[in-house]
């Protein structure tokens, strides 16, 4: 059998004491609390909605990590764009005077025009000063006097002999790599001319590397420049065998250099 059912009412009615009745009448003292607490929430919550912001910031947009290259032949429509984008670009190419091959001939062709050559250094020599004589110093009384001990003398040694060799630099057409690592000496003796002047040659060189060709910038018929051409036809440059014939243009100096001996080679 079905037991008696029981209504929500009678169930308030013999609910135990610590369960609170939401629903209990005739209590004006409960009603009043709840209308104050309802009112204290409310102006809680009017007041945070009044006085709180919240600002919504829409996404940013980022842009994808991409470029774009344009590959040119080697053709004149190639060649036209290239040289636009060097003009247009952000970054456009300059053109160095000091950078163009034909700067080092130029200068050349100025300083001859001008007939300038620069004076030959020549030092004056001049004498050390001697050393000045210690002063005697008294003993005092009552010390003894004990004779220093002077430190013994050593033949000075004998300086190394120099001689002048020359030394080429590159220009133009040519790297500090590619130059000789041999070079033999000069056959002619190095004089004042050939000191005091700057000396710049342009060669030409075969597959091998051996001097064909061999044309002073500096002019003149001085025997600085014989000798020296004559020297530069001697050298071996690196090979390059798919380059029958090629100019390049060096300059020519002079240090000095300890001779192999150590002494005078004349």
């Amino acid at each position: 059998m079905m037991g008696k059912r029981i209504s929500i009412k009678e169930k308030r009615k013999e609910a135990p004491e610590w369960v609170f009745n939401w629903r209990r009448s005739g209590n004006a003292t409960f009603s009043l609390s709840k209308w104050i607490a309802l009112l204290l929430v409310t102006g809680i919550f009017a007041l945070l909605l009044s006085v709180v912001q919240i600002r919504v910031h829409s996404p940013t947009i980022w842009a994808a990590s991409k470029a774009t290259v344009i590959y040119t032949a080697a053709t004149p429509e190639g060649r036209i764009l290239t040289l636009r984008a060097r003009e247009e670009g952000p970054f456009p190419s300059r053109f160095l005077p000091s950078q163009w091959e034909g700067a080092a001939a130029l200068e050349q062709e100025f300083l001859g025009a001008a007939r300038w050559m620069p004076p030959p250094y020549m030092p004056t020599l001049r004498d050390l000063p001697k050393p000045a004589a210690p002063r005697l110093q008294l003993a005092a009384r009552g010390e003894p006097v004990l004779p220093k001990r002077l430190p013994t003398v050593s033949a000075a040694p004998m300086p190394e002999k120099l001689q002048l060799v020359p030394v080429i630099s590159p220009l133009s057409g040519i790297t500090s790599d590619e130059l000789p690592a041999y070079l033999p000496p000069i056959a002619d003796p190095v004089n004042a001319t050939m000191i005091a002047a700057t000396w710049r040659f342009l060669l030409r060189l075969d597959a091998a590397g051996r001097v064909r060709d061999c044309v002073s910038l500096a002019g003149g018929d001085e025997a600085g420049p014989s000798s020296i051409e004559a020297w530069l036809r001697r050298l071996t440059f690196k090979s390059e065998p798919t380059n029958p014939s090629r100019w390049i243009a060096v300059g020519v100096g002079f240090a000095n250099q300890p001779t192999a001996d150590g002494t005078d080679p004349d």
